[in-house]
């Protein structure tokens, strides 16, 4: 996933406008993937499961962890964190 970021994108990323990796909480509207907020990893020495745990959890439902890859405004890499299967005893 290449693209821009939106406006609005920006404005929840806190540590923006960096280039880095963010741990984000991205949403579907649709039927596209969209930043919902997040936070530059390791900002100000943070663990990155500590960011993780500390994202709101007021998302909407079908919202999902991921670490996106910024530079010069533009997403360049995005890897999806989904942890609906966690725990998820198939049998």
């Amino acid at each position: 996933m290449i693209r821009k970021l939106e406006e609005y994108e920006q404005i929840g990323l806190i540590g923006y406008p960096g280039d880095g990796e963010y741990i984000a909480v991205l949403g579907d509207r649709e039927h596209q993937n969209w930043l919902l907020g997040g936070e530059v990893c390791g900002r100000n020495g943070a663990v990155l499961a500590d960011q993780a745990a500390a994202l709101p959890r007021y998302y909407p439902q079908g919202a999902r962890l991921v670490l996106v890859t910024v530079r010069n405004d533009w997403i360049v890499s995005m890897r999806d964190y989904d942890t609906a299967e966690v725990g998820h005893d198939p049998n």
